[in-house]
């Protein structure tokens, strides 16, 4: 991460900003003890919890825990991320120009977003096809597609309105946490082996 995304972090975690709520790729280091199971547990909570007993990270605040339903929130928040590109990235520019990284020039480390963003298409093929795979096989507890992709969408709520700055600042540094992928190499993997 360049030494301007760092700094933006710390800054937008500061201040932040007002009407953009982002839901964090990394969460916190999970308890090492186990969850404790009770009546009153939604299967969200409960499959969090297992997740969490099992070492794996949690999945991130609001989205859904099944296969289907993440891999629906993973593709709608990171369309969301990939659909601001232009809009965040002349501030973006900005910032980095403003705290350059030591031999490196603009022109490099914008390059690097130019990567992220080609990548991040890659990925949402990726994870349509995943969705495909539970379509075909009547996965999708009842949900359909467009709005399990809103729920994802969601983690850019007020981006539209929040000033230019903070936007690029949560821009940035946002990521899909890591079970996004995979999740849906093991989506891609089980419809292989049937």
């Amino acid at each position: 991460m360049a030494l301007a995304a760092l700094l933006s972090s710390f800054a937008l975690l500061a201040a932040g900003p007002a009407g953009l709520q982002l839901a964090q790729a990394d969460a916190p280091p999970a308890s090492s003890e186990a969850p404790v199971a009770t009546t009153n547990v939604t299967p969200d909570v409960q499959a969090n919890a297992d997740a969490v007993a099992r070492g794996e990270e949690p999945f991130p605040a609001g989205a859904p825990t099944d296969d289907y339903g993440f891999m629906a929130w993973c593709y709608g928040a990171l369309s969301g991320h990939l659909a601001l590109y232009d809009k965040a990235l002349p501030e973006v520019r900005r910032i980095e120009a403003e705290f350059p990284e030591p031999g490196r020039t603009i022109d490099q480390v914008m390059d690097d977003y130019t990567a992220q963003h080609l990548a991040g298409e890659s990925s949402l093929e990726a994870y349509s096809r995943a969705l495909d795979v539970e379509e075909e096989s009547g996965k999708t507890h009842g949900r359909k597609r467009a709005a399990a992709v809103a729920k994802g969408l969601e983690v850019w709520n007020g981006s539209d309105t929040s000033d230019p700055r903070a936007l690029a600042q949560a821009w940035m540094s946002w990521g899909l946490p890591g079970r996004c992928e995979r999740t849906a190499a093991r989506i891609t993997l089980r419809a292989s082996s049937r």
